[in-house]
């Protein structure tokens, strides 16, 4: 069966379906969005944190990834290595604008879907808190309050006295913590399904289990995809958004093999409880987010191991270990249940964004990492704009592919 589309959205995890709901707005344009839903989408591996300052400075699973590598360096090579494990894993400033936007964009999002499509991904104003145990946690905090002084107004320090204050389940052995007053947090789950809701409203028309197998290509540019299950589509434009599997179909769109790769990570999920956290905590062991039902998601790991979304027990009983040390009442809960999900990483942990030279018809949205919850709205919004080639709310420049143009890969043939 052949179909023709203005649009196809390879890729139906929450940039995708972002894609799909920002483009489906003006109903000017024919969509469609396949998905394969293969095991491992970042969307359901997520805490759903709109951490916009948090992530940008290396918090949430960046601190944790960061720190155990440094603890292992500091074992290996001796205290020379003490002052890196404390210095913070910041991304550029490029990522602040992107990430800052995007977060910026979610109240009035909010509002939109629950009024116009009635979904609501339930948008919380919780902050997040870095819990600061001991002299490291508190240099590595310093550091970060240092390198970003035009943020300072969103910075709040918390003594022992008022974190106890604003967290009473957090353990006494903490010293306080650092506050980041505009980094909330979302259903990751639900915002997916936002986006893709409205988007089938917006008459999208959605293929799931659906398996992308080929390009079409005609007179240098990009025409449509073949699928297994679906037959041909052809478009005028396609958009990878396939997550961790996006070398792949870039391989196939352009010749060129993006520099993504899949980047694990486990998360837990508590029974529901009544309320215990009042915000998200994040610390150097894990980080924490207590959902409207009364469930909490402990996360997360980073870690190098291809395609592979087993659970590991080593992992998780870190990250158990991680949630009972800040919040001790933690030990009389139990788990729902654990899994693990494969963030679309790139070399410079930016997304990927935009055309690539030579080939039309043809716009990368990959590369998200672990912040593709975060940066989707702006994603959608950025990716919109592309397609109707209009200007864009900020510098594309810096996510562009050919960033990494030395280390592409030519595809065969």
């Amino acid at each position: 069966m052949n179909r023709t589309y203005d649009v196809v959205i390879a890729g139906g995890g929450v940039i995708g379906a972002s894609c799909a709901y920002h483009l489906s707005r003006r109903q000017d344009l024919r969509i469609a969005l396949i998905d394969a839903k293969r095991p491992g989408n970042a969307t359901r591996a997520s805490a759903g944190g709109l951490w916009a300052i948090g992530e940008s400075v290396g918090l949430g699973c960046g601190v944790i990834f960061f720190r155990m590598m440094s603890a292992r360096r500091r074992q290996a090579h001796g205290a020379a290595v003490a002052a890196a494990a404390s210095a913070p894993h910041i991304l550029p400033p490029a990522f602040f604008e992107f990430a800052l936007q995007s977060n910026a964009l979610y109240p009035p999002l909010h509002r939109e879907l629950i009024e116009r499509h009635g979904m609501d991904f339930k948008f919380e104003r919780t902050g997040l808190k870095y819990v600061i145990y001991d002299a490291e946690d508190r240099l590595y905090a310093e550091h970060i309050v240092s390198r970003i002084p035009h943020l300072a107004d969103q910075l709040r320090w918390l003594d022992r006295e008022a974190l106890r204050e604003a967290e009473p389940a957090v353990s006494h052995e903490a010293q306080g913590a650092l506050e980041f007053l505009c980094d909330h947090q979302v259903s990751p789950f639900r915002l997916a399904d936002a986006y893709t809701e409205a988007a089938r409203q917006n008459g999208v028309d959605l293929f799931f289990n659906t398996n992308v197998t080929g390009v079409l290509h005609q007179g240098g540019r990009v025409s449509g995809v073949r699928t297994a299950e679906q037959g041909t589509f052809h478009c005028a434009t396609l958009i990878n958004a396939a997550g961790a599997w996006a070398a792949e179909l870039s391989e196939q769109a352009t010749g060129i093999r993006l520099p993504v790769k899949p980047v694990k990570g486990q998360i837990l999920l508590t029974e529901r409880m009544p309320k215990l956290l009042e915000g998200c905590l994040t610390t150097s062991d894990c980080y924490m987010a207590q959902k409207d039902n009364g469930e909490i998601l402990i996360g997360s790991t980073t870690e190098d191991k291809g395609f592979d979304v087993s659970t590991t027990f080593p992992e998780v009983a870190g990250l158990v270990q991680g949630a009972m040390r800040c919040v001790p009442q933690l030990k009389e809960i139990n788990l729902k249940r654990c899994w693990a999900g494969l963030r679309p990483g790139s070399p410079d942990e930016l997304p990927i964004l935009g055309p690539m030279a030579g080939v039309g018809g043809y716009l990368n949205a990959c590369g998200h990492f672990r912040t593709g919850i975060l940066t989707s709205a702006i994603t959608g919004v950025m990716l919109e704009r592309l397609v109707h080639q209009e200007p864009l709310p900020l510098d594309l420049t810096p996510f562009l592919a050919d960033r990494f143009e030395a280390g592409l890969l030519k595809g065969v043939g």
